[in-house]
């Protein structure tokens, strides 16, 4: 069958990937020039990019970029904003999207044209959420330079000459400037009543008094301690020196100062109540969450019966499953604690938990993914621990922009005990293989795809929905459709297997019923807890991190099961409309070149189903 010219250029370019060798491709800042090319649009969208890693220097670093920016931190300053709202927003953005309405049509190809509307609704969604910038809470046990500027030392800086350690102690002594942006921020939640709840500052606390000790064991003097092999003898003495000055001058009395000022007046006013429903225009505010995450306009309510539906639904596979392990008529509460306590699912420590995730990912998931994906980028991912106790079970990050650094699967293995062995499957299909690393890797190496459609900025993601957009339906949407893949690529093997499926897909149905209920519905902690326990087979331990993250992130968590409820809508509707000219490998391809809001993902579906009905008539 005949393919739209954009997806032939992206084979062909995958399919010489397929023959190079198995390290990693070299990412380019600047993409290849595109087979019907827009100048105008091509250096519209090249002056945002070059615009947006210059304001946001933390975003630039989370990329890989290795350039001036690498030695600032973010603005956190209220009068700052303020600033982008008038010059950004009535200047920069204005004039942004004039040049945007300028750009003739006509003379723009199918895939130019998604381009330009993923461009105007990117500026758009930061332009029309601005008002919702005050309710942005700067330090919760998930954001703030607590967990920003560690992640940022330990994972991301390059530091490979002495001109990079310079430029990471000038990024240490401009801390104090953020640190008092930050305060500054807080003072104005409390002056705005508009508080985090009590529930998003479990830990943090922990997390300052981390920072503080002794500089010989901070993190932040790590990187001085192993040094790069082109740092010479007398400049180490000089660094070291100099790191320990800033760390005793610059970064300790910074974190002390925000420290002391969340226990004394931060912590005591914030709320005992926890949904955004209780703060003053909360039901507008989540609302918009609600739309920035899922990209619809489902209401709470629509939002909270379809997960009601869902949860139903996946609950009828499970008794059909725990029939194959001899459970058959037990209740699902009964069914989930004897997989929680089974002593064959538990691991004997982190490094077994590891171990056991790199076998699965390599072994057991990459060869079968290849069949299925027959133009699979040859590009590797880490599997890493994170031994913080109040991290999430798991998370992917994203390669950076030279491919220097890989993308990493990254779990919690602080509680190893709270993991079960048949929750690994799923786990790695939706984080890895098929799961977050192909997508951001397919997203990377398309080069038809203008830059600014490659990357999200995933620094300060919980100022959302007053920012830029995290593209959160399409992506988590294909982490979770990735676990439904597992199923075709016969990944469960076994029944607890299946079981560790129908319990995450549980976790994401049962999700939009607990964000509703606690954000629109007046739902209680307790109430949202014993929803998950009786629902899903995760740990009392595990619930209290989901539902404290429910409370912090509004919306969010919403947005996995909307997005692969579409996707697999879309997929029926390409399979129904082509019959036998179906190509599932081509409909993965489609979507994983289109990573933006639904509605335009379906737009890139309906194009690839009309120009294949057409090649084919």
């Amino acid at each position: 069958m005949g393919l739209p010219m954009a997806l032939v250029v992206f084979v062909v370019f995958l399919a010489r990937l397929m023959t190079s060798a198995s390290t990693p491709p070299s990412f380019t800042t600047t993409p290849p020039p595109l087979a019907t090319p827009s100048a105008d649009l091509l250096a519209l969208s090249k002056d945002y990019w070059n615009w947006k890693t210059q304001e946001f220097p933390q975003f630039s670093t989370q990329l890989g970029i290795n350039d001036d920016t690498a030695a600032r931190l973010d603005s956190y300053d209220k009068q700052r904003l303020q600033k982008r709202k008038a010059d950004f927003y009535q200047a920069k953005c204005e004039e942004f999207l004039q040049r945007a309405n300028k750009i003739d049509t006509t003379s723009l190809s199918t895939e130019d044209l998604i381009t330009l509307k993923v461009f105007k609704e990117e500026l758009n969604t930061y332009v029309q959420n601005f008002p919702y910038k005050k309710y942005y809470a700067p330090v919760t046990f998930m954001s703030g330079p607590q967990e920003s500027l560690r992640y940022m030392v330990e994972k991301e800086v390059v530091l490979d000459s002495y001109n990079d350690y310079e430029k990471l102690l000038s990024r240490y002594s401009d801390f104090p400037r953020q640190a008092q942006e930050i305060l500054t921020l807080l003072r104005e939640n409390m002056k705005d009543n508009i508080m985090p709840s009590n529930w998003s500052m479990v830990g943090v606390m922990d997390r300052f008094d981390s920072l503080i000790g002794p500089v010989e064991d901070s993190v932040f003097y790590k990187p001085f301690v192993n040094m790069s092999d082109t740092i010479t003898a007398e400049q180490r003495t000089t660094l070291r020196q100099q790191a320990q000055e800033r760390i005793k001058q610059d970064l300790i009395p910074s974190f002390k100062e925000i420290r002391n000022f969340i226990e004394n007046q931060y912590l005591p006013a914030t709320r005992t109540e926890v949904g955004a429903s209780s703060l003053p225009g909360g039901e507008a505010y989540y609302q918009a969450c609600l739309k920035f995450h899922t990209t619809t306009d489902l209401t709470p309510q629509q939002i909270h019966d379809l997960g009601q539906k869902e949860v139903a639904r996946i609950e009828a596979e499970v008794q059909k499953t725990a029939a194959e392990i001899g459970m058959k008529g037990k209740t699902f509460s009964e069914i989930s604690q004897a997989l929680m306590t089974d002593p064959a699912q538990r691991f004997s420590s982190k490094n077994d938990l590891l171990e056991t995730f790199r076998n699965t990912v390599y072994n057991d998931i990459y060869p079968r993914v290849k069949q299925m994906f027959p133009r699979l980028p040859q590009t590797n991912v880490t599997v890493e621990g994170d031994d913080n106790p109040d991290a999430i079970i798991a998370r992917y990050s994203d390669p950076s922009i030279d491919g220097s650094r890989l993308g990493r699967f990254i779990i919690n293995t602080h509680s190893f005990d709270t993991l079960k062995k048949y929750e690994v499957m799923a786990l790695s299909l939706h984080e890895a293989y098929p799961g977050h690393h192909l997508e951001a890797v397919y997203a990377k190496l398309n080069p038809s795809n203008h830059t600014f459609r490659k990357y999200v900025d995933f620094t300060s993601d919980l100022n959302a929905p007053a920012r830029f957009p995290l593209r959160t339906a399409i992506i988590e949407g294909w982490g979770l459709y990735s676990e439904f893949l597992g199923e075709e690529l016969g990944s469960y093997t076994d029944p607890y297997q299946k079981m560790g499926r129908h319990s995450f897909e549980l976790l994401r149905a049962s999700r939009l019923v607990v964000d509703t209920g606690i954000h629109a519905l007046g739902w209680s902690r307790d109430r949202a807890m014993a929803f998950l326990m009786n629902h899903t087979a995760f740990s009392e331990k595990n619930i209290q991190g989901e539902v404290n993250r429910y409370i912090t992130y509004p919306g969010q968590a919403c947005a996995y099961k909307v997005g692969e409820i579409k996707i697999k809508k879309l997929r029926q509707r390409a399979e129904e409309t082509l019959n036998t000219s179906f190509q599932l490998a081509d409909f993965h391809d489609v979507l994983l070149s289109c990573l933006t809001s639904l509605k335009i993902v379906e737009e890139c579906v309906m194009n690839y189903i009309g120009s294949a009905t057409h090649n084919t008539a």
